[in-house]
């Protein structure tokens, strides 16, 4: 579903984008927060708001928020010590879903993310962190959303368990039709993983395209104090202390690659 904002309140600017449907987006910047908030339909600002071909307006918001999950960083602590039954009953309920079948619901909300029907048992405070974050998607997932907001997703996770997830979302995403949005201040994350990228400063969108060429504008982005990835720095200063003739890559292979062709 595609997302249009046009002369939107942002930031007490006008912000006139498009979030393209079934996309792979990142968001980082000072007020990610803001953005996230404005994606998720918290309130309706002045401008124009499209989901899909329908506006947004205060008759339908209710609906609307249902086709945009967000998943947090964590579970809050004030539910380690309900089951994970309990806690998606608990989401089913804060979001007003209904369904003929719930604990099939649930289940098969489950299964997609590869979890099975024993940990309907266990405790929140149980689970490993990994565990959580596949509850968390799971229930996401049960609203059947459109567009998935990953707030921080990888943080806390080790390699092995970032490719997991990153893979699942990926076969999530192609089967079911789904745009991303990852929220980060981590840019390495976004540069590996994201399509596109929109920058954000305190007064609104200072850069968005193409994840690798909105990246490559770095004398921009650290005069804005924007982290780049490490391999995007070590690019960036051996291009200008060493005068190297080396392209922005993802991999240190192919910058090594260039690094014997050029030098």
């Amino acid at each position: 579903m595609e997302i249009i904002f046009k002369d939107y309140n942002f930031l007490n600017n006008k912000l006139n984008l498009t979030i393209p449907n079934n996309s792979i987006i990142g968001i980082t910047g000072p007020t990610k927060d803001v953005f996230i908030s404005l994606l998720c339909l918290n309130t309706l600002e002045k401008g124009t708001l499209y989901l899909g071909d329908n506006k947004v307006t205060k008759e339908n918001i209710k609906v609307f928020r249902k086709r945009i999950g967000l998943l947090p960083q964590d579970v809050d602590e004030s539910f380690y010590h309900l089951t994970s039954q309990q806690y998606l009953l608990n989401e089913i309920k804060l979001k007003e879903l209904s369904f003929t079948d719930v604990s099939k619901k649930i289940r098969d909300s489950l299964k997609i993310v590869g979890l099975n029907s024993s940990y309907l048992n266990r405790q929140l405070k149980s689970l490993s962190y990994l565990e959580k974050k596949l509850l968390l998607l799971a229930a996401v997932l049960l609203q059947n959303p459109n567009i998935i907001i990953l707030d921080e997703l990888f943080l806390g996770l080790d390699l092995v368990n970032e490719k997991k997830v990153m893979r699942l979302l990926l076969k999530i995403q192609e089967k079911y039709q789904k745009t991303l949005i990852f929220a980060s201040k981590n840019t390495t994350y976004l540069y590996k993983y994201c399509k596109s990228l929109i920058i954000l400063t305190e007064t609104g969108i200072l850069l968005e395209g193409p994840t690798k060429e909105v990246l490559q504008e770095v004398e921009l982005l650290k005069k804005n104090k924007i982290t780049l990835p490490p391999i995007l720095e070590f690019t960036y200063l051996a291009k200008k202390k060493k005068e190297v003739k080396i392209d922005y890559h993802q991999d240190i292979r192919d910058i090594i690659k260039d690094i014997y062709k050029h030098v």
